[in-house]
């Protein structure tokens, strides 16, 4: 959901705070160049460390950046944009973390179903987020 929330929150930011489409693009943009960076890392990370260590990182680090993302936003764009990269690199190790995760826990014949569980929650909770969240103005 964290990785969503944006798109439904810069519509009143851009109001707010007077953004142009192509600084939008910029700002929403901003969390997957983070993202990017820690997909690899983040495997690599986890197959070295372990992935519950790797997840509990990423949980707390992008809870770190949506708590900032307010803040960030009216010190300006150079900060904002930051905190979303931030917010990137916490949940980037996530599903390298989960892969790590599974592989060791679930045995080798339920991996897929496990696997294709935590995929398809993820984007459960994200359409979920963003057909409610309308609600949340009211």
């Amino acid at each position: 959901m964290d990785r969503v929330n944006m798109s439904i929150a810069i519509l009143p930011m851009s109001a707010e705070f007077g953004w142009n489409p192509q600084t939008v693009g910029l700002i929403q943009s901003s969390f997957f160049w983070g993202y990017l960076l820690t997909q690899i890392a983040g495997g690599i990370w986890a197959d070295t460390v372990g992935g519950k260590t790797v997840l509990g990182f990423g949980v707390v680090w992008w809870s770190i950046a949506t708590v900032l993302t307010p803040i960030a936003a009216k010190l300006g764009l150079p900060f904002l944009l930051v905190v979303r990269a931030f917010m990137g690199i916490g949940e980037g190790v996530a599903m390298p973390a989960m892969n790590n995760i599974l592989s060791k826990w679930v045995p080798v014949s339920e991996r897929s179903r496990s696997l294709s569980l935590v995929y398809s929650g993820m984007y459960l909770g994200s359409v979920t987020g963003l057909a409610f969240s309308p609600l949340a103005d009211t």
